[in-house]
């Protein structure tokens, strides 16, 4: 009958002097000795019922050394249980599987005794009395499959997530309805493709940082450019493939950053949130004014009365959000009735009220004045502008107005 780990005292020992010194670990188990933005990551993920997000570039050996940490967590804690969560099983076979088989043998090789307490399969990592429990699993999943992934629990339980960026927000919901022990932990790794979901809230909102009783989690951006694992010669093909250090591509592939855009948008999610921060002045004179946007049509999306003080005109104009309503599933009649009781004059004196004069807009626009006597303002956004200058810069009033908003963003950010 095999025997546990646990009662040979050189286990003992090893668990005496690196289960808190992964770095050392490292060294002395694997001979790697890690580099400085790989300190950066084990530092974090070494600490009991760590959360960490990892953000990086090419060539920075995040898959090499997140394998000899998921040996190291197995090999020091009774029990452990390390859930290697990715897109497809063959992402996790070609990535960081490959490298701990390359780094299981050198450790076996160091301390031959190792081989007779934990065993390396194609497919997993597990102590000999622990099959199927003590043990490394790897995850694959589909869009609408999440379900998959419910069921982990461990007093030790580390979840690696490999290519988070493309990991859907249901899914993390899952894993970390796990994670309800004292010492669960969590490792996101990615390159950081798009400026939403739960993998970019956690290098932001879910950050710790000064300033964020919110933030949960350690965020460490690798780049590229700073890596001793990567050669110049990479770096300059890199720019020259890209086009430069501000190309939205290189920024993730290399510089290990959010993209502030996406193709085809004016403006990135990072200027947006730094704009609503701002604090704006109202200049003298200013007044009331209610824009509308009607939904576009049952059930698709919200009909919105957002409620403004605004001073000034053109690139000088002055706005203050008030009060923002929203409503789902409401008639162009149900509406009106609400923009009459909520956009009261006495509460709002002289308030102006503009609503998107097109579509279902048109029939909300027409049934205020019917029924209340309330002539609004129309904007006609395929319209064309006035200004002979304004025509030529300008498609229509859509384009006008989303070019000026992009523009009044980047002013304040």
């Amino acid at each position: 009958m095999a025997r546990s780990c646990v009662t040979d005292p050189r286990w003992r020992e090893l668990v005496a002097l690196y289960r808190y010194d992964w770095i050392a670990a490292a060294d002395v188990l694997f001979g790697k000795t890690p580099t400085w933005q790989q300190d950066l990551i084990i530092e974090s993920v070494q600490e009991q019922g760590s959360k960490t997000s990892v953000s990086s570039g090419h060539g920075t050996g995040k898959s090499d050394m997140t394998s000899i940490m998921i040996m190291l967590f197995i090999i020091m804690y009774p029990g452990a249980r390390a859930i290697i969560v990715a897109n497809k099983i063959q992402q996790v076979m070609t990535g960081i599987f490959k490298y701990i088989k390359i780094n299981w043998a050198t450790a076996t090789s160091r301390f031959p005794w190792l081989a007779d307490y934990f065993v390396l399969t194609e497919t997993a990592f597990y102590e000999v009395t622990g099959k199927g429990v003590w043990t490394v699993v790897p995850k694959g999943f589909r869009l609408g499959s999440e379900e998959a992934l419910a069921g982990e629990h461990a007093d030790h339980l580390l979840y690696i997530i490999d290519e988070a960026s493309g990991v859907s927000d249901r899914a993390f919901g899952i894993i970390t309805g796990a994670l309800t022990g004292q010492d669960n932990r969590i490792l996101l790794l990615s390159q950081p493709t798009r400026p939403s979901g739960y993998f970019y809230d956690t290098h932001h909102k879910l950050a710790k940082r000064p300033g964020n009783p919110d933030g949960v989690y350690t965020a460490i951006t690798l780049n590229s450019e700073e890596s001793p694992l990567v050669t110049p010669a990479f770096i300059k093909m890199k720019l020259a493939e890209y086009g430069g250090r501000d190309n939205p591509m290189y920024m993730i592939k290399v510089r290990g950053l959010f993209p502030k855009s996406q193709d085809g948008f004016l403006l990135g999610r990072d200027e947006v949130e730094r704009a609503t921060r701002r604090k704006v002045k109202i200049a003298k004179g200013w007044g009331w004014l209610a824009c509308v946007d009607v939904a576009g049509g049952t059930g698709r999306d919200k009909s919105v009365i957002n409620i403004m003080m605004v001073s000034g005109q053109r690139n000088k104009r002055r706005v203050i959000n008030y009060q923002m309503l929203e409503y789902t599933d409401v008639t162009e009649t149900q509406l009106a009735a609400k923009i009459f009781a909520e956009c009261n004059p006495e509460r709002f004196p002289n308030i102006t009220i503009a609503i998107d004069g097109d579509g279902l807009g048109k029939a909300t626009a027409d049934l205020m004045y019917e029924y209340y006597g309330i002539t609004v303002q129309r904007i006609r956004w395929g319209k064309k502008m006035h200004s002979r200058e304004d025509k030529s810069l300008y498609f229509d009033k859509r384009a006008y107005a989303n070019v000026q908003a992009s523009e009044a963003v980047n002013l304040v950010v």
